[in-house]
């Protein structure tokens, strides 16, 4: 059964590796196949990377989009040292998303980094954009 996906104006979507921008209509198309799909509302653009938090929530969204890719993982696990050492605090939070990405389920763990951003921003986002 095909995947249905419905664009506002303007609203873009990454489809593999393919960054989609609709014009200024509404769309309805439909994907079949199995490939990595983000609506806009989850997408990280990597200049967005200006925290621990969201470097670890940008090298998920690039593992979920690349399947997996080593570099990403790699990446991940640097990212994510360098969040336990600024924000031990948030140490609960990674837990689940690398538990996620051990079981390749890249969808699942960008939800949970999706948590991890919320906290962050609750405990530190005042400080955050002091500094930024």
């Amino acid at each position: 059964m095909p995947l249905k996906i419905e664009l506002k104006p303007h609203e873009s979507i990454i489809i593999g590796e393919s960054l989609i921008t609709n014009d200024g209509e509404r769309t309805r198309f439909y994907i079949e196949g199995n490939v990595p799909i983000l609506r806009e509302k989850f997408i990280m653009r990597e200049k967005e990377a200006n925290t621990p938090a969201k470097r670890v929530y940008f090298i998920v969204q690039q593992m979920y989009l690349t399947k997996g890719d080593k570099h990403f993982q790699d990446l991940y696990i640097q990212y994510v040292k360098d969040l336990q050492a600024a924000a031990p605090s948030l140490i609960p939070y990674l837990v689940p998303i690398s538990e996620a990405i051990l079981k390749n389920e890249y969808y699942e763990a960008i939800k949970k980094a999706g948590k991890l951003l919320k906290v962050e921003d609750e405990r530190f986002g005042e400080v955050l954009k002091g500094t930024i």
